[in-house]
């Protein structure tokens, strides 16, 4: 299918961002045969078809403007250099488990306040509101097709493939009025986001044209992807402490870490984050 207009991906300063986007042929459903990962029977992945884009697909999706709206904006950038200072000296690649992520700030607490300072400084230039809020440290395996996952007790996880997130309670139609949030990547290896650059509005569109039955913020998704497998995915690379911002409870997106051999790691906010 032909990429179509909907969210652009605004780039903060960053030289050869073409470089760091690709594009597929669509999606297919999770074939669950990996006993040690376990997906939701609706799970669907990106093909694995990666290419460059065309001159003309970089207009579809790139854009200079850098006040667009929150509901359709994805933009990228790089954190600053003290900032990035201070996280290098917590050296998080010598854990040898996810667990020993936190132990690394719980055990520098003058280190983690001047961490949190700095991070305030930024965060609220990228909030014209000043209106976030902490959600998580992110960390995930080395070498994941998906990184996003449900506890689901006595240590069993399902992952859930491409998704939208679900902050607040909204339909297909309200979505557009959620926050959006900040994800830094502070591992030392790149990590990738999956996207499909359509809003649920979009989506809702394109489903309503060939389903009948009642199209919900549960089950838009997986229709979509049933009526619509080729529409391609694209794949950004979000480099060492670059950061991006993304509204991701009004697309379908996922993270991978496909390839890497060091555990991903990133620092998540959510809020109000208009200022790319």
């Amino acid at each position: 299918m032909i990429l179509k207009k909907g969210i652009k991906v605004y780039d903060r300063h960053i030289e050869n961002i073409k470089d760091q986007i690709w594009i597929n042929t669509g999606v297919s459903l999770v074939d669950n045969k990996n006993p040690e990962i376990e997906y939701f029977r609706n799970a669907y992945l990106p093909n694995t078809d990666w290419h460059k884009l065309t001159d003309l697909e970089h207009k579809q999706i790139l854009t200079d403007i850098a006040d667009g709206e929150m509901f359709n904006t994805l933009a990228i950038g790089f954190i600053p250099d003290s900032l990035q200072d201070l996280f290098k000296k917590f050296n998080l690649h010598e854990c040898e488990s996810l667990f020993d992520v936190p132990k690394k700030f719980e055990k520098d607490e003058e280190l983690t306040k001047k961490i949190n300072d700095t991070l305030n400084v930024f965060l609220s230039e990228k909030s014209s509101e000043n209106n976030y809020k902490f959600h998580r440290i992110a960390r995930s395996l080395a070498d994941m097709q998906s990184t996003t996952f449900h506890h689901l007790g006595q240590n069993q996880f399902k992952y859930t493939g491409l998704h939208i997130d679900k902050s607040k309670l909204f339909t297909p139609h309200t979505a557009y009025k959620s926050n959006n949030r900040i994800s830094i990547n502070i591992s030392i290896e790149s990590r990738y986001l999956y996207f499909i650059n359509l809003t649920l509005r979009q989506i809702y569109g394109m489903v309503q044209k060939k389903y009948s039955e009642k199209i919900t913020s549960e089950n838009i998704v997986e229709q979509f992807f049933i009526l619509y497998p080729e529409y391609p995915v694209l794949k950004l690379e979000i480099k060492p402490y670059q950061y991006y911002i993304a509204p991701t409870d009004n697309f379908i997106h996922d993270g991978t870490t496909l390839g890497n051999k060091e555990f991903d790691i990133t620092m998540v906010y959510v809020g109000v984050f208009d200022k790319y």
